[in-house]
């Protein structure tokens, strides 16, 4: 009597798809390791972008022990408003030189932490898909480079308009504050508040970019290796879900044909692209 072969678990489960017409991966999931560690090296540039802005701006006006005001005799002389636009303009030269030169780095940064999860995440997956075939995943080719160029430049570019956001509208606020002769009273609770919007917004950036960045990456790797289709997957997360999002949950897609992700504008793409957007890919091959 023949001696009954032993199927691999792995393989087991593989070979009992109730639909062999459609064969899925494991689902692609984002690493908030490296989304956090994104955020993480942004962070210290803006705080010192924050501590020497209120520093210099502190400067400009006078304080005694008992509270911090403003001398209605130097609120009357025109030369501080003068004086003010020199020292705000000297912060947004300089950090607008410090965030130009560090952005790069820390996007790029990005960039290279997400190609290797795609890399590993992306095997993984099609080793599932395919029932324990190993495909190389780590090759970079031509259309790639470009895609990580463009995901770069976008990032520095983001980066650097959060920077100036918050410069220009402490400007605004120290002139304003010069006309009303108000001081620092009023100007302490604006820089807080634009400090904290500045610092959440850095915070969502770098959510969402590596989001971005991650599934445009393995958009390219599956295509390259023959993946035409993927699952949409809704993340079932969010204060707020996007309707259209969740219908969309189950249903699978092609890259030739990409689904509507934003009813009002029209624009078509992969989970992930729209702004906040956690849902996820699973790749799969379907058989006529």
């Amino acid at each position: 009597m023949p001696e009954k072969v032993k199927v691999h678990e792995k393989k087991q489960k593989w070979y009992g798809q109730r639909d062999m017409s459609v064969m899925l991966g494991l689902p692609l999931n984002y690493n908030y390791s490296v989304q956090l560690k994104y955020y993480k090296k942004m962070k210290p540039l803006f705080e010192k972008m924050f501590e020497e802005t209120e520093r210099e701006i502190s400067k400009l006006f006078r304080s005694d022990t008992s509270e911090l005001f403003f001398d209605e005799q130097f609120a009357q002389d025109a030369s501080i408003a003068a004086q003010a636009k020199i020292v705000t303009n000297k912060l947004i030269t300089k950090f607008g030189w410090l965030f130009n030169d560090k952005a790069r780095e820390i996007s790029e940064y990005m960039m290279n932490s997400t190609m290797n999860v795609s890399k590993s995440n992306l095997k993984d997956s099609i080793k599932q898909l395919s029932g324990g075939l190993s495909i190389k995943t780590d090759f970079l080719t031509g259309d790639l480079r470009e895609i990580t160029k463009s995901i770069v430049e976008e990032n520095v570019s983001l980066i650097k308009s959060l920077s100036d956001r918050y410069l220009y509208n402490v400007q605004k606020a120290v002139l304003r504050s010069i006309s009303f002769g108000n001081g620092l009273k009023d100007l302490i609770p604006q820089l807080s508040k634009f400090k904290g919007i500045t610092d959440r917004h850095a915070k969502n950036m770098a959510l969402d970019q590596t989001r971005k960045a991650y599934n445009s990456i393995n958009k390219a790797r599956m295509e390259k290796v023959g993946i035409g289709k993927f699952k949409w997957v809704h993340s079932g997360g969010g204060q707020f879900p996007r309707k259209d999002h969740i219908e969309m949950d189950g249903n699978i897609y092609s890259f030739d044909n990409l689904p509507v992700i934003d009813k009002r504008t029209g624009e078509r793409g992969i989970p992930g692209q729209a702004i906040n957007c956690r849902c996820r890919m699973v790749p799969v091959i379907e058989f006529s």
